[in-house]
């Protein structure tokens, strides 16, 4: 088999089930693990998928536009990967601290799973958020308000002119996707500017990105790479991602999947 073809045929078996092993493609092509990571960096470079610790998985080059009324509370299944990295993020608050959660799935999971004895002040433009946190006696909630988006959440004039008048230690925060050239985006312009004056009124920025928002873009950009203090994602991280994002300054920290 030419090389062309072996990996036109990668492409497809990635296409049928979402991911692929470097063992599986020495195992079935007779190659070494070498050329086998070869094929991949090259498939990567033409977009056509995105590779990970020990292989790639299929990739979607733009995010799509969630629907109008999506709220994290609708999501039934538990996103294994979105709970590891809120997981992470909970590790990196301290007590007494002032801190701001983001308002998607994965700042769901960290209100959910904030431990009873924290004590904390968190703001949050989400009224669900808020609700998960209203029941934790030893959190302060500061909401967020504003004109209130069918989705749940505040980011109007309203929303930042708050978030302005208020210094945090950390912030917490998730786009819909996050790339080297475009930097983390979303879908909805009006959320530009509260991305924004949250970062400004930060002393540290924490971004928090499942392997599935990276080498995405949306429509929007909020901010670049460097513009955070930490990423926080899982393993299935591309590896070019890792070094490129090193090179930056950026910090780095990758949870590991494995029986999540």
């Amino acid at each position: 088999m030419f090389m062309e073809e072996r990996q036109k045929d990668i492409i497809r078996k990635i296409n049928q089930t979402g991911r692929i092993l470097v063992s599986e493609i020495q195992e079935c092509y007779q190659i070494s693990a070498d050329c086998a990571r070869r094929d991949l960096k090259v498939l990567e470079s033409k977009g056509l998928l995105q590779r990970t610790h020990g292989g790639a998985i299929a990739v979607h080059p733009k995010e799509r536009y969630p629907a109008p009324t999506y709220n994290p509370i609708d999501i039934k299944e538990i996103k294994t990967d979105y709970l590891a990295v809120a997981k992470k993020a909970i590790e990196y608050i301290q007590n007494k601290e002032v801190i701001y959660i983001t308002t998607s799935l994965v700042g769901y999971y960290m209100a959910e799973n904030l431990p009873e004895d924290i004590t904390i002040t968190i703001l949050t433009n989400s009224v669900t958020i808020a609700e998960v946190l209203r029941k934790k006696i030893n959190i302060s909630i500061i909401l967020l308000g504003g004109e209130m988006s069918h989705r749940g959440h505040c980011h109007d004039f309203y929303t930042i002119q708050m978030v302005k008048n208020i210094r945090m230690d950390k912030a917490f925060l998730s786009h819909a996707a996050l790339s080297l050239d475009f930097g983390a985006s979303i879908h909805d312009p009006a959320g530009v500017e509260f991305g924004k004056a949250v970062m400004e009124n930060s002393r540290m920025n924490i971004g928090l990105y499942p392997s599935k928002k990276i080498g995405k873009n949306s429509i929007h950009s909020v901010c670049q790479v460097k513009d955070y203090d930490l990423l926080i994602t899982d393993d299935n991280v591309s590896e070019d991602f890792l070094i490129q994002v090193g090179e930056l300054g950026v910090a780095i920290e990758t949870v590991h999947l494995k029986g999540v």
